[in-house]
């Protein structure tokens, strides 16, 4: 059974200046959770804050302390990451 869960992901510490506007960043996001197995779809929502990005994924198989993981390896052409918090489901 899929749940969904809003990340709060702050690129602050990353890319001071990008305020989480960069389709490069957006895409390997994507990209990168949406590969995973247990996840069926990654997204950001019109009208959420800004830098919320929502995973629906099965917790039995992409559980939400690996999602954060994932996380934290990305952007990949950037030295520093994104730092994700769990903020809800």
């Amino acid at each position: 059974m899929n749940t969904r869960t809003a990340f709060d992901i702050d690129c602050n510490p990353v890319i001071p200046e990008c305020e989480y506007a960069c389709p490069k960043c957006i895409q390997e996001i994507e990209t990168a959770l949406g590969s995973m197995d247990g996840v069926s779809k990654v997204y950001m929502e019109e009208g959420s804050e800004e830098g919320t990005v929502f995973v629906e994924h099965d917790p039995t198989v992409a559980s939400v302390n690996e999602l954060i993981e994932a996380f934290g390896v990305l952007p990949s052409f950037y030295d520093g990451f994104f730092v994700a918090t769990a903020i809800g489901s």
